[in-house]
């Protein structure tokens, strides 16, 4: 094959050729793939230098380091039949209440030695059946709900009884149960009273000044505790759930009952601690579910985990009913059919 002349004679030039070699083809074709990734190269790298200038972090955030790790468990303390538990900050105080045997609340100091007793007051008749009990901020006096007798008991420090909670405008028939304070001193009972059960907000007037969940159907509302930004927590155990209230007594977020992670089952007691951890006694569950609580503009709490299972040895539970935080990173749990107090430990 010879190539093709001018007019003069001479060869023409490549670029004068109708058509290209074929070995060129390829050759052109890499050197396009090669600059497109090159092109590609540069501008990623542009913008992960202006991303970095701007926002001072990287475009795919690190593994967060967990801001606590799961209690373990430390010790216990016997009693009978305990139903409720609450602890002072400092966990110089323990206070107990029993459902069996002598029925008075027990006053346990930091090694679990019982100092003192909450006895219910003389009433002709009455079967006391002391349930939850709450440490009023302003005070350090206990409140002990009976259900039985519709009362509030409330006692000093150490257990001494002093006077039952009269309110402003007396409420016939009213069942309190789960107990609570904010850090203002507001009290918060779960009333299993009527068809509509609901959560009662009392001043320190003794006077109701509001009232949540008269639209949710709750069914058996338990514990209730409140975090330090006014939500209010709430296990409603017969519907498996934990409900959240915000500052304008609506629900904010929930947690439902079920068989994956995270999910309840029969939750019976609920608190809060200062690191915003919320700690929920599950009964069916044999354990305790802790989550991070609400921060704001969340509508959902991160379930950090669960502690415990079914059974009679160390860390184990049959049935527990309520927890209780201290300001040292314990957690105490009344663990009811092995009449005994866990205490967990960060």
């Amino acid at each position: 094959m010879t190539a093709e002349l001018t007019a003069e004679g001479l060869p023409l030039p490549p670029e004068a050729v109708e058509g290209e070699p074929e070995e060129e083809k390829p050759r052109r074709r890499r050197k396009a793939i090669i600059l497109l990734l090159l092109v590609g190269l540069l501008a990623m790298l542009v913008t992960i230098a202006i991303w970095y200038l701007i926002f001072r972090q990287p475009i795919t955030p690190l593994p967060p380091i967990p801001v606590s790790q799961m209690p373990g468990y430390a010790t216990f303390y016997r009693a009978t039949s305990p139903t409720g538990v609450a602890v002072s900050p400092s966990g110089d105080r323990i206070y107990v209440t029993q459902t069996e045997g002598p029925r008075v609340g027990l006053v346990l100091d930091a090694g679990g030695n019982t100092v003192g007793t909450m006895v219910p007051p003389e009433s002709t008749g009455a079967l006391h059946v002391p349930v939850y009990a709450a440490i009023d901020p302003l005070t350090d006096e206990v409140y002990v709900t009976d259900r039985q007798t519709g009362s509030i008991y409330i006692y000093d420090r150490d257990g001494a009884y002093q006077r039952t909670l009269t309110l402003a405008e007396p409420r016939p028939g009213w069942q309190p149960l789960g107990v609570a304070f904010d850090k203002a001193g507001n009290l918060y009972v779960t009333d299993l009273s009527g068809t509509s059960q609901t959560v009662l907000v009392i001043d320190r007037t003794a006077k109701v000044t509001r009232t949540l969940g008269a639209t949710s159907k709750l069914s058996f509302p338990n514990g209730v505790a409140v975090d330090a930004a006014g939500n209010v927590y709430v296990t409603d155990s017969n519907t498996g759930r934990l409900l959240v209230f915000g500052a304008d007594g609506n629900v904010l977020a929930q947690v439902g009952r079920g068989a994956g992670q995270g999910n309840l089952g029969l939750p019976r007691g609920v608190a809060v601690d200062s690191q915003n951890r919320v700690f929920i006694a599950d009964s069916s569950a044999h354990g305790v579910f802790i989550f991070r609580g609400l921060v704001e503009g969340e509508r959902r709490l991160e379930y950090l985990g669960f502690v415990g299972g079914e059974g009679t040895g160390d860390g184990l539970f049959e049935f527990p009913m309520s927890v209780a935080p201290d300001a040292r990173g314990r957690v105490y749990v009344a663990d009811t059919a092995n009449n005994r107090v866990q205490v967990w430990s960060y």
